[in-house]
């Protein structure tokens, strides 16, 4: 704990109790919608350097999914 934190612990402590208590209430919220603004930062995708050369990929993703595995696997068991 850092001395500022530890300085505010200790004037906090000399407060009434009821003051104590919505002192602690908002700090655990604060704490509390920090920790979910983080969790909701979106993660930043890199673009693949290569493609798979279909261009409706995402319309029929099943379908080039299965092709790539069957190609996958008949190339493997060819070797």
């Amino acid at each position: 704990m850092n001395q500022l934190l530890e300085k505010a612990f200790v004037a906090a402590a000399k407060l009434p109790q009821d003051s104590q208590t919505r002192l602690a209430q908002l700090i655990l919220q604060e704490i509390a919608n920090q920790q979910s603004t983080n969790l909701k930062k979106p993660r930043m995708l890199s673009p693949v350097t290569k493609g798979s050369n279909y261009t409706d990929t995402s319309i029929n993703h099943d379908v080039v999914l299965a092709e790539s595995l069957y190609n996958h696997k008949i190339s493997h068991s060819q070797a």
